[in-house]
């Protein structure tokens, strides 16, 4: 009796196994051929837009005309664009409006300037300076900020100086 059961299941897998491979044969016989795929995709490249087209003349560099500076121009562009030099005019500028006995800076500016560089100087020794993190920050910011103040000071006051050698100059 178990034979005939076990004949039956196999049967039936085989029968369903036909039945699949059948399914597949006529999918497979209903596909279109390549030659057709092939001439379907070729239709559609042709029917694709052309690519645009190149200028017919693009600008070459012997069209284009730069003017050649001169010497001086360059040297001048040297000196106003370099940092260091820059900084460094600051500096003699800032000299010059400081110890100029001609230049008389203004009483306000002077007493502004040695008020706040001394508090820069001492600022370790003000009530907020703890010993800690955020006292040392604190006082770094405070530092900052006074110095900020003492050089916009200065700037003006160098500005003026300027102003005032141009018109001595005149």
């Amino acid at each position: 009796m178990n034979d005939i059961a076990i004949e039956s299941t196999t049967d039936a897998k085989f029968a369903e196994l036909e039945r699949r491979v059948l399914t597949l044969e006529t999918k497979v016989a209903l596909m279109p051929s390549v030659e057709q795929i092939e001439t379907r995709i070729t239709e559609q490249v042709k029917a694709m837009p052309p690519p645009p087209v190149e200028p017919p003349t693009l600008p070459s560099f012997k069209d284009i005309s730069v003017p050649i500076p001169s010497l001086q121009a360059l040297v001048n562009t040297a000196k106003t664009t370099w940092t260091l030099i820059e900084m460094f005019n600051e500096l003699k500028m800032l000299f010059w409006t400081l110890f100029d006995r001609r230049y008389h800076m203004a009483w306000a500016t002077r007493v502004i300037v040695i008020v706040l560089l001394v508090a820069i100087l001492l600022s370790s020794w003000w009530p907020f300076a703890f010993d800690n993190t955020i006292g040392r920050l604190l006082e770094k910011i405070v530092n900052l900020l006074l110095g900020f103040v003492m050089f916009f000071i200065l700037h003006i006051e160098m500005r003026r100086y300027q102003e005032w050698l141009g018109k001595r100059t005149q």
